[in-house]
């Protein structure tokens, strides 16, 4: 609708009658994007308002089924929605739950039937989480992700992808890249390197970056993204696992890491204006370890977080040279 005309609209929706029901004399595409906004479950509620609105929810360009513990009848929810929703394109597609601590084995196939839907649909925004912390589960029966999120070509349309809770066998079909992909984020999911690497070269435009608490990876390098120009980078490191961190993106302007096993090297980062670097403690990761020098390489940052471990790293690194001074 052109901006002459939906002003007209505007105009002529303003000025009817009060007895008349404005929302209803609405155009179908305006009510869509309304009801997009909402949880699937209201969207489905407006259906009873009248016969304009039963069939409405089905054409809404999004699908949001908010955090709540995956239950039989709420499994049929989703099975029920997905089945009779029409749109032929969904910009957003959200599926939040947790197990608690409940392991449903067949539940693997109708996540992955959730995010073929999607894909299907030429999705926009995927964000499908699998919190499995309460139940215990080991990362090697984590939810496989399908073969159509490699391969489909409609993985074009995406733009941002947001998982937890998967696993990512290694070594996936790469031939469709990811041309729209700007957003990546996973959480808790299990992704050695060799993928991670292959995932990541297949996204030419991605600008951000998240992998918060994941399993099998133990050696990152941002400059695995340096063709597509990573612009924001958040790394978080689980408490048992030890990680390898490289990062030199000439690109990067945001960086927030957080672990005590991180072993983090820097080189010049000339686009840097944010860095945040939590951890408890400081240990001289690697012989070679210089803190002046990882210092140096932060020299453009206009705001940098730290926690405890800095002042440690300082007074060891320091006063060992204020000491060496006073033999001298």
């Amino acid at each position: 609708m052109g901006k002459s005309k939906l002003l007209t609209f505007l105009v002529l929706f303003i000025a009817m009658p009060d007895e008349q029901d404005r929302m209803s004399a609405l155009p179908d595409a305006i009510l869509h994007q309304i009801l997009s906004f909402l949880p699937t479950k209201h969207s489905i509620q407006t259906s009873i308002l009248s016969k304009r609105w039963i069939h409405l929810w089905k054409f809404t360009p999004a699908i949001h089924i908010p955090y709540n513990e995956i239950t039989p009848s709420q499994r049929t929810f989703i099975h029920n929605t997905l089945t009779q929703h029409q749109a032929l394109k969904i910009h957003n597609f959200r599926l939040h739950f947790s197990l608690g601590i409940t392991w449903y084995p067949d539940l693997a196939v109708q996540l992955q039937n959730c995010i073929e839907f999607a894909i299907s649909r030429q999705v926009q925004t995927l964000s499908v989480y699998a919190d499995l912390v309460a139940a215990f589960i080991d990362p090697q029966d984590y939810y496989v992700l399908p073969s159509m999120f490699y391969s489909h070509d409609n993985v074009r349309s995406l733009q941002q992808v947001s998982l937890m809770g998967f696993l990512f066998n290694p070594n996936p079909p790469s031939g469709v890249p990811f041309a729209s992909l700007k957003t990546l984020c996973f959480f808790d999911c299990a992704i050695d390197d060799e993928t991670l690497n292959g995932l990541l070269s297949n996204c030419p435009v991605l600008e951000s970056l998240t992998i918060d608490g994941c399993h099998r990876s133990h050696n990152f390098k941002a400059s695995w993204c340096q063709r597509m120009k990573l612009k924001h980078h958040v790394l978080r490191c689980r408490g048992d696992d030890g990680l390898n961190v490289e990062i030199g993106v000439s690109s990067l302007s945001t960086l927030k890491v957080h672990g005590d096993l991180m072993k983090i090297s820097f080189t010049s980062l000339p686009s840097m204006v944010e860095a945040t670097v939590f951890r408890c403690i400081y240990s001289p990761y690697t012989e070679d370890f210089c803190f002046r020098t990882w210092l140096r390489n932060l020299a453009n940052v206009n705001k940098l977080g730290v926690d405890s471990w800095f002042p440690q790293a300082l007074f060891l690194t320091f006063g060992a040279f204020v000491e060496s001074l006073e033999r001298w």
